[in-house]
This record gives structure tokens, C-alpha cells and sequence, in this order.
């Protein structure tokens, strides 16, 4: 959201200047028309490069709010209790959280302006718990799932960044290799034309390596380019085919369903409307297919047909059967908690299992770069000294 600077003449006579973000002007002026009259809205130009929020803070900002929600606390005098017992980014992001709930928006759509702190899956989690009606609950489960999730990405991140260089080098080693200290050796005088240096078959090694470092490279660009980019340009086409990628899937989208779900069966659980209940889980939904499969169950329960079937972008055939067997509202809320916590599970174990797997397959090439490097240098002076042995 862009940050914009209103002017606003209070009942007192007073003019003072409020700073808001929102999505544009018009949004503004709604914001603060409550403060009293809105002489002007501009567009501020800021240039924040300012980190947000450590995990770490923003559980113990989240674990704080949810305690003094749950007493009772107003939402604005907790954000400003926070803020003035806590320094640094924790301060930072309660005063925002504070100016934006004191201009009229609720604590959901506060956080949601503010991505460097609160990302949104966990903005998503805290919403469904407003509607519930138990929104100290939602901040507490939001921080547990955030952490564990931190805690998880911060673990295989750095795994990956190792696995990432070690087969940078390699790449380096075996092109290096091949193309460069091989050729230079090869074509010395000491071992050109001599009967006895033969490494064409470390040759042809190391073209094969080469080649097949370059296609995991560019498939491996390909399906990054797919979760980042791709899902903000064309969304439901790139889930479609991240769908298609075996254990790939799983780590790219398994959070977000998990969100999603979980905020479905709390609104269905607390009472809702199914059909208000999709609508609502809908629109807070990231683009990409679940949201496009909850825009069809939307469609199939205001024309009467079962809603569960018609998801089959993303859920499994049993999952759609389980939703579609359940009976009751209790049945339909308890089998989303169930699907959302398989969900969330899976992120876990794809993601502690798929920084070793390419931790391993970078040592691998490592190794066979190893090798190739030693076939083109060292091999030629032994098969050379073996040759004047004989």
C-alpha cells in the first residue's frame, strides 16, 4: 500500500496532519473522514529500507497483544502500552499498527498494510480469528505457526545457500576444467601428440556433467520463477503447473492451503454462513488456484450443488470426498481443521527434508567435478610416467 499524508480539520478548529496507508486517496479520505474534515490527501514519497520485525519480535509482539486482548485490553491502548515499554522495530511497528487502528481500521487490515512485519498468511490466520469473535486466540496460534515457520526457513535457508554455492562450484570446476585448464595441459608440448596421454573419456565425462548441470539450472530458475514471479504476474496458470511438479507443490503452496483452510473452518465453526464463510475466506485469499477453487465452490453453493466437489484444483479426491460426506456444520469445520493441519504439516517435513536432499545432490556434482578436474591435470602427467616406465 502507498503511504499518504491527510489534512484534517478536527471539531475544535484545529487542523492536524495525519499519515495513513491505504490503496489510494479515496481510501484515505473514508479512513479519516471520521476525524473531521478532509481538507487534503498527498501521496507521501518514502524510501523505507529499514528492516522489519525479527521473528523473534514479532512473536513476543504478537504473544504480548494476544495476552492483553484476551484480558480485555482495548486493541489501540495494547498497540500503545507496546509501544511505550518496547524500543526499535517493535515500537516502530506498534506506533504504525496504533495510527492506522485510531483512523478507524480494524486490527486485521492494520497489520495487512504492514507486509514488512506481518506477512500474509499470518494476517490471513488473525482475520478469521476477528470473525470468530476470538481474536486474542488467532494472534497466539498466528505467533506459534510463524516461529515454527521461521524457525523451519531459517534452518533449510541456509542449507540451501550452501547446497546453491557448492554447485556453483562445481559448475565452475567441471566448465573450468573442461574448457580451460584440460585444453592447457593437453596442448603443452610435454603432452601433445604423445601416444601414452589419452583422457578423451574424461572429455566426454565432463561435456555430460556440463550438460546436465545446465538443465537443473535453468529447471530449477524455471519453477523459482514460477513461486515468485509468476504467482503475482499469472497466478492460477503458474499453480497449474507448480501442480504438476511432485514434492515441489507441497513447498510452495502447502502454507498458503493451510491459511486458507483453517480460517474456513473457523468461520464455518463460529457460525457463519458457508456460502458468507467461502465468500469471506475468498477474498482474503492470495490469488492462485485455491482461490480460484473457492471462487467455483462460491458459484456451487449459491446454485445448490456441492461446493467440496468442484474444488479439484487443489484438494485430493478423498479430501473433496471427506467435505463432501460431512453431514453438519460441526462435520464440514472439523474435517478443514483436519485438512489444514495436513497441510501444515507437510510444509514442515518438505521443507526439513528438501534442503539436505539438495545438499546432497550438490556434493554429488561436487565430487564428479572433483574428478573431472583431476582427469584432465593430474591423469595426463601419470598415464605420461607410466608411458616413459614402460
Amino acid at each position: 500500500m502507498a503511504k499518504f499524508q491527510a489534512t484534517v480539520l478536527g471539531s475544535g478548529g484545529k487542523t492536524q496532519s495525519i499519515t495513513v496507508e491505504a490503496a489510494n486517496k479515496d481510501a484515505v479520505t473514508a479512513i479519516v473522514r471520521r476525524r473531521g474534515k478532509v481538507l487534503s490527501v498527498r501521496k507521501v514519497r518514502t524510501f523505507d529500507i529499514v528492516p522489519g520485525m525479527s521473528p523473534g519480535e514479532r512473536y513476543t509482539f504478537l504473544i504480548r497483544m494476544s495476552s492483553m486482548v484476551g484480558a480485555k485490553m482495548g486493541v489501540a491502548e495494547s498497540l500503545r502500552l507496546i509501544a511505550a515499554t518496547f524500543g526499535g522495530t517493535v515500537r516502530k511497528a506498534a506506533n504504525g499498527l496504533l495510527a492506522r487502528v485510531e483512523t478507524g481500521m480494524d486490527l486485521p487490515s492494520a497489520m495487512a498494510a504492514d507486509r514488512k512485519n506481518f506477512p500474509i498468511t499470518m494476517v490471513a490466520l488473525i482475520k478469521a480469528g476477528v470473525h470468530t469473535g476470538e481474536t486474542w486466540r488467532a494472534l497466539k496460534d498466528a505467533a506459534d505457526f510463524d516461529y515454527q515457520m521461521q524457525s523451519i526457513r531459517k534452518g533449510a535457508g541456509k542449507e540451501l545457500i550452501q547446497a546453491l554455492i557448492s554447485f556453483l562450484i562445481a559448475g565452475v570446476i567441471t566448465i573450468g576444467s573442461t574448457q580451460y585448464f584440460g585444453p592447457q595441459v593437453l596442448n603443452s608440448d610435454l603432452f601433445k601428440n604423445n601416444k601414452a596421454v589419452d583422457v578423451s573419456f574424461v572429455v566426454q565425462i565432463g561435456d555430460v556433467v556440463s550438460v546436465m548441470m545446465g538443465i537443473m539450472f535453468v529447471f530449477v530458475i524455471g519453477l523459482l520463477s514460477l513461486a515468485t514471479v509468476g504467482r503475482r504476474v499469472i497466478p492460477v496458470f503458474s499453480d497449474s503447473l507448480i501442480l504438476k511438479v511432485p514434492f515441489y507443490k507441497d513447498l510452495v503452496l502447502s502454507r498458503n492451503n493451510y491459511a486458507t483452510l483453517y480460517k474456513l473452518g473457523l468461520l464455518i465453526r463460529s457460525g457463519v454462513r458457508i456460502e458468507e464463510a467461502i465468500a469471506l475466506t475468498h477474498e482474503g485469499a492470495p490469488r492462485g488456484a485455491l482461490r480460484d477453487d473457492l471462487r467455483r465452490a462460491l458459484h456451487a453453493v449459491k446454485t445448490g450443488k456441492s461446493w467440496a466437489v468442484v474444488m479439484d484444483k487443489t484438494l485430493h479426491a478423498t479430501d473433496r470426498a471427506a467435505l463432501s460426506c460431512a453431514t453438519n456444520r460441526e462435520d464440514v469445520a472439523r474435517t478443514l481443521d483436519i485438512l489444514s493441519i495436513q497441510y501444515r504439516d507437510l510444509y514442515v517435513q518438505r521443507m526439513a527434508t528438501f534442503a539436505p536432499a539438495m545438499q546432497m545432490v550438490a556434493a554429488v556434482f561436487m565430487t564428479v567435478a572433483g574428478g573431472i578436474m583431476f582427469g584432465m591435470t593430474i591423469l595426463p602427467m601419470l598415464q605420461m610416467s607410466r608411458g616413459m616406465s614402460m
